[in-house]
């Protein structure tokens, strides 16, 4: 379940954000700074201080005992969007005239020219929304009450602490963050010595 919630977290942050990101940059329309604003706004209510009306929400759609439930309440999108969107703004804006003047359109010039000056970032915004979703430990007792669906928190919370079992439950814990890690490293490594 923590795998899940980690990947599934990260996937839908880190994409929505910075579709959201790229049409807040290279596609302004009027209000466009007022969205990002409100984006902005939902960083002061994180899912502990909404607790009981995200429940509330949750249940009346049905999410309750499901990976949905345990994924959509938690999203950071504002803090990915704010990475995505600083990144995106340091871009030249000779990119966009020039993606133009080739007859490019708004999808393939974010297919060949973002995406790939993007690479870093989007790496960052998938570890850190990665073990935010693996991390959580509340929510999830909340949402769910089957057992199936408990996180790897909960198991290190159930075999007693300073047992053999939670020794070892604790570091398996660690190694899917710490996989994604060097990942990233690797990947950061690849991405500077290819625009050097």
């Amino acid at each position: 379940t923590s795998l899940a919630m980690g990947a599934g977290v990260a996937l839908l942050a880190t994409g929505v954000a910075f579709l959201a990101a790229y049409a807040m940059v290279f596609l302004p329309r009027r209000g466009a700074g007022l969205w990002f604003g409100l984006t902005l706004l939902t960083l002061y209510f994180p899912v502990e201080a909404r607790m009981l009306p995200t429940f509330d929400v949750a249940v009346t759609l049905g999410l309750t005992n499901t990976l949905a439930g345990l994924v959509l309440p938690v999203l950071p999108l504002a803090l990915a969007t704010l990475v995505f969107r600083q990144h995106l703004r340091s871009m030249p804006p000779e990119l966009l005239e020039a993606a133009r003047l080739d007859g490019a359109g708004p999808l393939r010039f974010l297919r060949d020219m973002v995406l790939p000056l993007s690479l870093t970032p989007i790496g960052a915004v998938l570890v850190i929304t990665f073990l935010l979703g693996w991390n959580q430990y509340l929510w999830p007792l909340m949402i769910s009450i089957d057992n199936a669906h408990f996180p790897l928190m909960r198991g290190l919370n159930l075999t007693g602490a300073g047992s053999g079992a939670s020794m070892v439950l604790a570091s398996v814990s660690i190694l899917p963050p710490v996989l994604l890690v060097l990942g990233f490293l690797r990947l950061m490594s690849r991405v500077t010595a290819i625009r050097i």
